[in-house]
């Protein structure tokens, strides 16, 4: 090291060398251009590392000929300096700018912000799955993954349904029901959607009897190139309808309604994907709803909070219907023949 430093502040350049450096120090500063206005974002002349790099190679030759090559070699060295701290500045501001802008987002979309409970809650889950690898680390039982994993989906499942798999569920065991036989209580009913109060779709301005609107987030491709989308946004919005079948028609009161089927019938892709599905005048729908008297006349709608409110395709849910039990049995076999291979790993 000693050496290097004496190489750099002891061998002296003449006029010519230095002009050299001064030319090679160009380079440098295209560098620093593009470092300083990229990374920091600053605002300057385009011009000014152009003269400063060389100009504090030739003064430095000015104060001493044995200067010009420590003068070049901290210009080198101070391109990757404000280049690496010029990414940790950039990281900052883009992490700033992201905050800002998803507040903003929350904001427009009356989107809670996430609480502290959640936020203590999210690190004790977290660290309880580190601690829990460690632990099984530490005492050479990681092989027992092969049952907790499992044993959490399966308990998840059982007593954390989704929306969709209790509405699945209900629908396969209650009866399909005609319009002018609905009695009081949880029913489900399939016939074609009547307008009655149509709302406007919040991106696309379309007039419906109910939407669900979604905004998606453009993700990195994978490795076979392809972009995937994650959502950051949804909602669905539901007015007052009627569904008839050949007995008659009921109404609906659409407040709270979830959306079993992925028709998309609008969308505008980008970085931002906007997308809207749309319940309309004559779809032919599927629904499960509670079943009350207003006044005399009956009303569908959600009744409970844990009540299933759901509408779908009719034609999917027959074939879910069909070929489900196959699903089933499959999935039993499937899982008994894993736990026999669990067994044989863990014995």
């Amino acid at each position: 090291m000693n050496n290097f430093l004496e190489f750099l502040t002891q061998n002296s350049v003449d006029i010519v060398e230095t002009v050299f450096l001064m030319l090679f120090s160009l380079g440098i500063a295209l560098f620093q251009t593009l470092i300083f206005s990229g990374l920091f974002n600053l605002k300057f002349p385009n011009w000014l590392f152009f003269i400063l790099s060389p100009a504090i190679v030739g003064i430095s030759y000015l104060i001493n000929p044995a200067f010009p090559l420590a003068a070049m070699f901290l210009l080198f060295i101070s391109v990757f300096f404000f280049a690496i701290v010029g990414m940790i500045y950039s990281g900052i501001q883009n992490s700033k700018q992201e905050k800002i802008e998803r507040e903003k987002f929350n904001k427009k979309h009356n989107i809670p912000k996430t609480t502290f409970g959640q936020k203590i809650l999210g690190v004790f889950i977290i660290a309880g799955i580190f601690g829990t690898f460690i632990l099984l680390a530490e005492s050479e039982n990681l092989k027992l993954l092969f049952l907790i994993i499992p044993g959490f989906i399966v308990l998840k499942n059982i007593f954390f349904p989704s929306s969709k798999s209790k509405f699945m569920r209900l629908q396969s065991i209650l009866p399909t029901s005609k319009i002018d036989a609905i009695a009081m209580g949880m029913v489900e009913v399939e016939g074609d959607l009547e307008e009655i109060e149509p709302i406007i779709s919040p991106y696309f301005n379309k007039p419906c009897i109910g939407y669900y609107y979604k905004i998606e987030e453009e993700s990195k491709p994978d490795d076979d190139g392809r972009t995937t989308y994650s959502t950051i946004f949804s909602e669905v919005k539901t007015g007052k309808f009627r569904i008839k079948d050949e007995t008659g028609t009921v109404t609906v009161d659409g407040e709270g309604i979830e959306y079993f089927f992925d028709r998309v019938d609008n969308q505008q892709g980008g970085k931002t994907r906007h997308s809207e599905t749309y319940l309309r005048n004559n779809d032919y729908m599927f629904l499960v709803g509670y079943a009350a008297s207003d006044n005399g006349e009956t009303i569908i709608k959600k009744g409970n909070p844990d009540n299933v409110f759901g509408i779908a395709v009719p034609r999917n849910i027959s074939f879910r219907n069909k070929y489900k039990p196959l699903l089933d049995s499959f999935l039993i076999t499937l899982f008994f023949i894993s736990l026999i291979i669990i067994y044989i790993i863990l014995k």
